[in-house]
């Protein structure tokens, strides 16, 4: 990811979850905070246990997320200087084409959010 780092810290993780503001269109929920200093943007993508209780789903369906933001979501820039944190809210594996269209709606309500 070129001007995205991947958020790993558990203490990050767990400010934005407390402390940011959250936007979602099914099956995907973004939650994101403004990061004041960086300039560049934090990402995390997950997928809970109890959704999918097999590794190998939840593998999959997190390399699907990747692949449709950093297909759909990188030209923009509409998420530079946040810290992201998107998470799957399905109870089964999807298609491709469900995630983009989750992820779509998810940059529409941000950007609408964000203005």
């Amino acid at each position: 990811m070129q001007q995205f780092e991947r958020l790993k810290s558990k203490k990050e993780i767990s400010f934005v979850f407390d402390k940011g503001a959250g936007v979602s269109s099914f099956p995907i929920k973004l939650f994101f905070i403004k990061n004041s200093l960086k300039k560049r943007s934090n990402v995390a993508f997950t997928v809970g246990k109890k959704s999918l209780n097999k590794a190998v789903d939840r593998n999959k369906t997190k390399r699907l997320m990747r692949e449709v933001f950093r297909l759909n979501c990188l030209k923009d820039g509409v998420f530079l200087g946040h810290s992201l944190v998107f998470v799957y809210l399905g109870k089964e594996v999807v298609p491709f084409d469900s995630i983009k269209k989750g992820f779509l709606g998810v940059v529409e309500k941000f950007a609408a959010k964000k203005i």
